[in-house]
C-alpha cells in the first residue's frame, strides 16, 4: 500500500488514496511533529514540549504513549511506514517524498539548481501546488506556531523565486494581478515591490511603476523610518531612464541566470582569505564538486564533512573549495572557527548562533536568549536562501547540529578531527576523509614554498617531507625556516630536525599522533630569536581567538616598534597569521603548543604578569571607550565612532577576559571590566555577551567575598533577565541582590532593586506584592531625601491602582508625582506621567501639554541616539493621539515604536505595544489587522509569562465573543483586576531610570 502524508494544510494521511482517521487534535499534533522530523528521532520530552508546551499534564508521558500506539495502528499496513522507538527517541520511517513538506523542499531545491527557467518554473509550480492552506491547519501549540511561521516564510520565498523566473520568461502580463495582490498583503517587502515595478514597466506602465516605488518609499519611511535599499533604488532609476537592460532577457541570458537573492537580504561574505601555495588534493576537491552536481534526480547534498588528523589541511582544503564555488551561493557564505579542541575557549553553540544571526542582518537585541530559540531564528533567516555555511574545527555532533539550516537550499561544510558519525547516520552527511599528503604533493608544496632547492636535493626534500609527517601545517613551518636559512642545505636541515626529534621531551611516550608535528614545531621554535620565542609562548596564553597588535604589545610588555618586529618574525615563520585591521591569530595546535612551552619555560609570576598587563590593556581600553560614549560632562574626550568600533571589534576578547579572569583568579579585572561594559551591553550589545560578562562578575565577586560588587552584578544580571522576559530568573536574581544590599546598609541601592523587583512582580501579575515593594522603595527614597525616587515610586503605585481599577487613587498619585517632577524640572518624566493620566479612561488630562512635552522629549532622545527612550516616548505619544481620536497618527507611532522595541530586545514592552496597536486598529475599523496584532501579542506574552497582556490579547482576538473572551475573563478574574481599558498603562523603565 502506498502512503501519502500532509502538513501543508491540515495534518492528514492517505493510504492508497483513502483518508486515514488520525484521531483528535493532540494526537494529530504528535504526527505533525514526527512528519516534520521524518527520519530523525525525537526524544519523548521534546515531543511532549512540542505538543503541550508549558501546559503539559502530569500524565503527559502516558498520554503520549497512547497517542503513538493509536497512530501506529492508523498507519499499519502502509509500505515503508513505521513509528518506532530508537535510542534517540521516537522515529517515523517514511519516504520523505511521501510527505508534502519534504517534497516541497526537494522540488524547490531542484528548481533553484535547474538549468533552464522553464524547468525551474515547472518545478516551482509543482511545489506550490502542494499547499492546501496554512500548515497544521486547526492545530495550535507554541512549537507548531513557530514552525508554521517558518514554513510560510519558505512558501513566500518560493513565490518570490517563482516570480523572478516568470519575469525572466517574459510572462509579466499574466503575473501582474498576482503581484498586485501580494504587494497589498506585504507592503514593505522590497523584493516584491521590485518585481511589481518591473512587471508594470514591461507592460508599458512606466508611470504606475514610478508610483509603486513612491508608495513603498513612503511606507518604509512611515513604518520603519528607513529608505529603500540600493537594489530597489537602482531599479527605480533604470525605470525612469527606460534602461534597455530591463527588457525581457534573451534565451541565452535566461539559460545562464540564477534565482536572485532578495533585495533586502543581508549578504555575508565571511570566508577567510584563500590559502597561499595550495597544492594537491585534486581527488578531494573533485569529491566535493560532486556534492553540487549529484547524479540522477537526487537533490544536491546539504551537509558535507571533511575529517582527518590535526594539521592535515582540512581547513585549507575547505577554504580553497569554498572560494572555488562561492558563485554557486549568491546569498552569501557564513564561516566560524568553532575551536572545538581548545581546552579553554571552545565556541559555545549559543555564541556561534548569535554571530551568524548578526551576519544575517538580525540586530543584537533581536537575537533570542535561548539556544533553541536562536537555532529556530537562524533556520528561519536561512529559509529560501542559497548559502554556504563553513563550520571549521568542530569537536562533536552536539556542537554543530544546532547550526544546521532547515532548508535544502544551503550547503554546510564541516571540518573536524572527529569522524562525527552521527552527522552521517542521522543527517546523511557525505564524509570526505583527508589522509597525509601523497609524497609527490608534499614535495610539490615544498617546491612552491622554497623553490628549486627541492629539485637540487630531491632525497633531502623527501626526507624533510617525511619528517614533517607530510602534514601541510608542518611542511609550511619547515619551509619558512628553510627559506630563512638559505646558507644551509636541506640535508643539514633534515639532520638538525632529526636531532630535535630525538631530544624533544614533549613527545608522548604512549604514541602521541601529533609527535612528529610537535617535533617540527620545536625545530622552528628553537630557531627563533629569544624575544620572538618568548612572544610566541605568551601568545598561547591569550584567552581570545585573535589579538590586536596593541594587545600583543601589552601582553609581552614591549614598545610598538619591537612588537611589530617580533610579530613579523613569527609571521614569516608561519607561527602566527596576520589578519585584517592589525589582528593576529594562531592555529589551534600552535596555540596549545605555545601554552605548553609557556607553562614549561616561563615562571608562573612572569605568566601572571603578562596576563595582568593584557587584562589591564583591555580594561583601560574599555574605560576610555565608555567615557567617550557616555561622557560625565559636556566635553566628549574622544571620537564616539572610534570608541564604538573598538568595543565592537574587541567584544569577543572582552567577554573571554571576563570568563578567563573569573575562572583563573583575575577577579578584580573581571569585576571592573563587567561594570565598565554593562551600560554599553545593556543598551544594545548582544544579550549573550552581556549575560556572560555579568555572570562572570557575579562569580568573581563571590570568589573574593566582595559583597558590594556581587550585589551590583546581580542587580545588573536581574535587569538583563527582565529585558529578555525571563521574569522568574529576574525575580530570583533581584532578591539575592536585595539581601546583600540590606546587609551592606546601602539603602539607595536597596530602593532601586526593590523598585525593579516590583516591576517584575507587576509583569507576573502579582500586584499586591508589587505594591509592597514599591511602598518599601518609596519609604527608603523618602528617608534619603530622594524626591526623584519618591516620585517614581508614586508613579508605580499609581499604576498598580489603575490596574486594580482604583482610578481615583491612581490619578491622585500621578498628580502628586507630576508636582514633584515639575519642581525638579524633569520634563521627560513630566511628559511620561501626563501620558499615564491620558490613559485613564474616565479622567480629564492636559492632552496638549502632554503632546508638547512628548514631542520635545522625542526630539531630544533622537539627537542623543537613545532608541529605548525613543520607543517609550512613541508609545506614550500614541496614547495621547488615541485620546485625541487621531487614530492614524497613534498607529504610526506604535509601529515605529515596535521596530525600536524589537531592536533593543524589550519583549515585555513589545507585547504591550502590540496590544495597544490592536486596540487602535480596531477603533479605526480594521478588525482583521487588529486581531493579527493581538495574536502576536498573545504569543509573546505567553513566552514571557505576562498574564495581563495575555488577557488583553485574548480580549482583542475575541472581539466580544467566543473562547478567547472566556479565557480573557478567567485571567482577569485570577489576577483580580477589571478588564483592560483601551491603551492600558504599563510599568516599564523610564528613560532616566539608572
Amino acid at each position: 500500500m502506498t502512503a501519502e502524508f500532509g502538513v501543508l494544510g491540515a495534518v492528514e494521511a492517505r493510504i492508497d488514496g483513502r483518508s486515514v482517521d488520525l484521531g483528535h487534535a493532540r494526537q494529530r499534533c504528535v504526527l505533525g511533529v514526527l512528519l516534520v522530523e521524518a527520519g530523525r528521532p525525537v526524544a519523548a520530552d521534546q515531543l511532549i514540549e512540542r505538543v503541550w508546551g508549558e501546559r503539559a499534564p502530569q500524565r503527559a508521558t502516558g498520554a503520549l504513549y497512547s497517542y503513538l500506539s493509536r497512530l501506529r495502528g492508523a498507519v499499519a499496513g502502509a509500505g515503508g511506514v513505521e513509528i518506532r522507538r530508537d535510542p534517540g527517541g521516537y522515529l517515523l520511517t517514511v519516504d520523505p517524498q511521501a510527505v508534502d513538506l519534504h517534497r516541497f523542499r526537494r522540488l524547490m531545491t531542484l528548481a533553484r539548481a535547474a538549468e533552464s527557467d522553464r524547468s525551474a518554473a515547472a518545478l516551482i509550480e509543482q511545489a506550490l501546488d502542494l499547499w492546501r492552506g496554512d500548515p497544521f491547519g486547526g492545530l495550535d501549540t507554541r512549537w507548531l506556531s513557530a514552525t508554521r511561521r517558518t514554513l510560510l516564510s519558505e512558501r513566500f520565498a518560493a513565490e518570490l523565486d517563482g516570480n523572478d523566473v516568470l519575469l525572466r520568461l517574459g510572462r509579466h502580463g499574466e503575473l501582474l494581478p498576482a503581484l498586485s495582490a501580494a504587494v497589498a498583503e506585504h507592503p514593505l517587502d522590497e523584493r516584491l515591490a521590485g518585481q511589481a515595478m518591473l512587471a508594470l514597466y514591461r507592460c508599458g506602465r512606466q508611470a504606475d511603476a514610478d508610483e509603486r516605488y513612491r508608495r513603498i518609499r513612503s511606507s518604509l519611511a512611515d513604518e520603519l523610518g528607513s529608505d529603500p535599499g540600493p537594489e530597489l533604488r537602482r531599479l527605480h532609476q533604470q525605470i525612469l531612464a527606460a534602461d534597455p537592460a530591463l527588457a525581457v532577457p534573451s534565451l541565452e541570458a535566461r539559460a545562464s541566470s540564477a534565482v536572485p537573492v532578495a533585495a533586502t537580504a543581508s549578504v555575508p561574505a565571511q570566508l577567510p582569505a584563500d590559502v597561499r601555495a595550495f597544492t594537491g588534493r585534486t581527488g578531494e576537491l573533485t569529491a566535493l564538486d560532486r556534492l553540487l552536481a549529484p547524479d540522477g534526480d537526487e537533490p544536491p547534498l546539504t551537509v558535507a564533512l571533511l575529517s582527518g588528523t590535526a594539521g592535515v589541511g582540512k581547513s585549507a582544503l575547505a577554504v580553497r573549495w569554498a572560494h572555488r564555488v562561492r558563485e554557486s551561493f549568491p546569498d552569501g557564505q557564513l564561516y566560524i572557527n568553532l575551536r572545538g579542541y581548545d581546552a579553554e575557549q571552545p565556541v559555545a553553540v549559543a555564541d556561534a548562533l548569535a554571530g551568524f544571526l548578526t551576519a544575517l542582518g538580525v540586530r543584537g537585541p533581536e537575537i533570542p536568549p535561548g539556544t533553541d530559540e536562536r537555532a529556530a531564528r537562524y533556520r528561519s533567516e536561512l529559509t529560501g536562501r542559497r548559502m554556504l555555511v563553513l563550520l571549521d574545527n568542530a569537536s562533536s555532533v552536539e556542537q554543530v547540529r544546532p547550526l544546521l539550516p532547515g532548508t535544502g537550499s544551503c550547503l554546510v561544510l564541516i571540518t573536524s578531527r572527529d569522524s562525527l558519525r552521527g552527522m552521517v547516520a542521522v543527517h546523511g552527511a557525505e564524509r570526505v576523509n583527508l589522509d597525509l599528503l601523497p609524497p609527490a604533493d608534499a614535495a610539490g608544496l615544498l617546491r612552491k614554498l622554497i623553490g628549486v632547492r627541492v629539485d637540487r636535493e630531491p632525497e633531502a626534500a623527501a626526507e624533510l617531507a617525511a619528517a614533517c609527517a607530510r602534514l601541510p601545517l608542518a611542511l609550511r613551518i619547515a619551509a619558512e625556516l628553510a627559506a630563512e636559512r638559505t646558507d644551509v642545505s636541506l640535508s643539514e636541515l633534515v639532520a638538525e630536525l632529526g636531532d630535535h626529534q630525538m631530544r624533544l621531551d614533549l613527545l608522548d611516550a604512549g604514541g602521541d599522533p601529533h609527535a612528529e608535528v610537535r617535533a617540527v614545531f620545536s625545530w622552528s621554535y628553537q630557531n627563533l630569536p629569544s624575544g620572538a620565542a618568548r612572544t610566541f609562548r605568551l601568545l598561547g596564553l591569550h584567552p581570545g581567538e585573535t589579538a590586536h597588535f596593541d594587545a600583543v604589545a601589552a601582553l609581552i610588555g614591549a614598545g610598538d616598534g619591537e612588537t611589530r618586529r617580533l610579530l613579523d618574525v613569527l609571521t614569516r615563520a608561519s607561527l602566527v597569521q596576520a589578519g585584517r585591521g592589525g589582528r593576529y591569530t594562531m592555529h589551534d595546535l600552535l596555540r596549545a603548543y605555545a601554552a605548553e612551552l609557556a607553562a614549561r619555560h616561563d615562571p608562573e609570576p612572569e605568566r601572571r604578569a603578562a596576563l595582568t598587563r593584557l587584562f589591564d590593556h583591555y580594561l583601560a581600553g574599555a574605560t576610555t571607550a565608555m567615557a567617550t560614549l557616555y561622557p560625565a560632562g559636556e566635553e566628549v574626550p574622544g571620537d564616539p565612532d572610534t570608541a564604538r568600533s573598538w568595543i565592537e571589534a574587541e567584544r569577543p576578547n572582552l567577554a573571554a577576559v571576563c570568563t578567563s579572569g573569573a575562572a583563573h583568579g583575575w577577579y578584580q579585572h573581571t569585576i571592573d571590566l563587567a561594570a565598565t561594559l554593562f551600560r554599553y551591553l545593556d543598551a544594545g550589545g548582544p544579550v549573550t555577551e552581556a549575560v556572560t560578562v555579568t555572570a562572570s562578575a557575579v562569580t568573581a565577586a563571590r570568589a573574593v567575598g566582595d559583597h558590594a560588587s556581587q550585589a551590583r552584578a546581580l542587580a545588573n544580571l536581574g535587569r538583563l533577565h527582565r529585558r529578555q522576559g525571563r521574569l522568574h530568573e529576574a525575580a530570583e536574581t533581584y532578591r539575592e541582590a536585595l539581601v546583600l544590599y540590606a546587609r551592606l546598609g546601602e539603602p539607595a541601592a536597596e530602593a532601586l532593586v526593590l523598585r525593579n523587583l516590583g516591576s517584575v512582580d507587576w509583569r507576573l501579575g502579582d500586584y499586591r506584592r508589587a505594591a509592597d515593594h514599591y511602598l518599601r522603595a518609596r519609604t527608603l527614597f523618602g528617608e534619603l531625601g530622594d524626591d526623584a525616587g519618591r516620585a517614581d515610586a508614586l508613579v508605580r503605585l499609581g499604576l498598580v491602582d489603575a490596574r486594580l481599577g482604583d482610578e481615583t487613587r491612581a490619578a491622585r498619585r500621578f498628580t502628586s508625582a507630576l508636582e514633584l517632577y515639575a519642581e525638579l524640572g524633569d520634563r521627560f518624566s513630566e511628559a511620561y506621567v501626563l501620558s499615564l493620566l491620558a490613559r485613564l479612561p474616565h479622567r480629564p488630562a492636559s492632552l496638549d501639554r502632554a503632546a508638547e512635552l512628548l514631542e520635545e522629549s522625542l526630539a531630544t532622545v533622537r539627537r542623543n541616539g537613545d532608541r529605548t527612550a525613543e520607543a517609550y516616548a512613541l508609545t506614550d505619544l500614541a496614547a495621547i493621539e488615541a485620546r485625541r481620536d487621531r487614530l492614524a497618527e497613534a498607529a504610526g507611532h506604535l509601529r515605529r515604536a515596535l521596530v525600536l522595541l524589537r531592536r533593543i530586545g524589550d519583549r515585555a514592552s513589545e507585547a504591550e505595544a502590540l496590544n495597544d496597536l490592536g486596540q487602535v486598529l480596531l477603533a479605526a475599523g480594521d478588525p482583521s489587522e487588529a486581531r493579527a496584532q493581538h495574536g502576536q501579542a498573545l504569543e509573546l506574552a505567553e513566552e514571557i509569562g505576562d498574564r495581563y497582556e495575555q488577557a488583553r490579547a485574548h480580549d482583542g482576538i475575541a472581539d466580544g465573543a467566543g473562547p478567547h473572551l472566556e479565557r480573557a475573563r478567567k485571567i482577569y478574574a485570577d489576577l483580580e483586576v477589571p478588564a483592560a481599558p483601551t491603551l492600558s498603562p504599563g510599568a516599564r523603565r523610564r528613560p532616566t531610570e539608572p
